[in-house]
């Protein structure tokens, strides 16, 4: 069991500045998701750990031991790729033990590791198979046997879901969730699917333009998220944002298009003297409509099954809804709507910084 630590650690490739300072500090026993974009640096970030690429500056440790000039072979980690990598000629029982072999783990410890890794993956009946013979799920469960086999102190996975339908992704998502819980390990998790990310994390390391944004739990990102990258990110269907006004008007209100409303005093860090433009955000679950002081005209109606995303035009503003699945609102008529004041997010215009002094869940 062991931490892993990224200190002031910066990446180049020739002139461009890929990862420009990550500080970052991975508990032991976590799973953590690197959750951004594409060219977002967690990739990078990634192989850096594995020791696939170097970092031009800074200091990364695996436990108490600085991993910069040490082998990938010898850092004690397992990774899994996106491709599985698997050999196609050899039987999933060979590909199994193919690390073992390669590390000089003796023969007499084979059969009994193949077997732990087999059983915790239910790959039992298929050792013998050749990997043209499996399914993908089947397959991405053998490249983890093979990393399993290993017993390394940190696992490190390229987002090795993206590649199955979404039906298998959800199934695997349950699979490795129960595989951390009885392994306990340290596990470092790429991937741009927020959902994934969301679901399967203790921690979520969320980057974008090779710069550690934030770092916290799924619950303290979806909640309380630090800038505006973050909050539009995170969330399916994402968070809407639109210029809005802070006005100090004998109590604190919101102006949003033509419509005011009334706010908690103690909503944001510093009240303004009088008017402050921000960046108002809004979750989908934070518009009640059918009541309330505000009126909008319904835009689009996109019913899902056991719910229904609606967007509203405010005053030339989309801003998405989300509501009961029974609804019999159509496109083109007007509605009233209200705004849970307690669940608003509140941004600086310029800088996109929050502003909220909190968010409850």
């Amino acid at each position: 069991m062991v931490d892993v630590v990224f200190e002031k650690v910066q990446k180049k490739f020739g002139h461009v500045v890929a990862i420009p300072g990550l500080d970052l500090h991975i508990r032991s026993g976590e799973f953590v998701s690197l959750l951004g974009p594409s060219g977002c640096g967690k990739t990078t970030t990634l192989r850096m750990l594995a020791g696939l690429e170097h970092p031009t500056e800074g200091r990364i440790r695996i436990g108490e031991r600085e991993v910069n000039n040490v082998a990938p072979g010898s850092r004690d980690i397992a990774m899994v790729f996106q491709s599985y990598a698997l050999y196609p000629h050899m039987s999933v029982r060979e590909n199994i033990a193919y690390p073992l072999k390669k590390r000089g783990v003796p023969k007499s410890e084979h059969a009994t590791r193949i077997k732990a890794a087999a059983d915790l993956l239910q790959l039992g009946p298929l050792l013998d198979r050749k990997p043209k013979e499996l399914s993908g799920g089947q397959q991405q469960r053998v490249a983890l046997g093979r990393a399993l086999v290993r017993e390394p102190k940190v696992f490190l996975l390229d987002e090795p879901l993206s590649n199955l339908d979404a039906k298998l992704r959800a199934h695997m998502r349950s699979e490795l969730i129960e595989l951390h819980r009885r392994l306990g390990r340290t596990m470092v998790y790429v991937t741009h699917d927020q959902l994934e990310a969301m679901t399967m994390s203790t921690h979520i390391a969320v980057m974008h333009g090779g710069e550690l944004q934030q770092f916290g739990t799924p619950s303290e990102i979806y909640n309380r998220p630090v800038n505006t990258f973050v909050a539009s990110f995170i969330g399916t269907p994402s968070m809407t944002l639109v210029p809005a006004e802070l006005l100090a008007e004998g109590g604190l209100k919101l102006k949003l298009g033509a419509h005011v409303f009334d706010l908690p005093d103690d909503v944001v860090e510093a009240r303004p003297d009088r008017v402050a433009p921000i960046t108002l955000g809004i979750r989908p679950e934070v518009i009640e409509v059918g009541h309330g002081p505000g009126v909008a005209k319904v835009r689009i109606v996109e019913p899902t099954g056991h719910e229904t995303i609606v967007i509203l035009d405010i005053d030339g503003e989309d801003v998405t809804a989300r509501i009961s699945g029974d609804t019999a609102l159509k496109a083109g008529e007007t509605v009233k709507f209200d705004l849970r004041r307690d669940r608003l997010h509140f941004f600086d215009a310029g800088s996109g910084r929050r502003l909220n002094r909190d968010i409850r869940p």
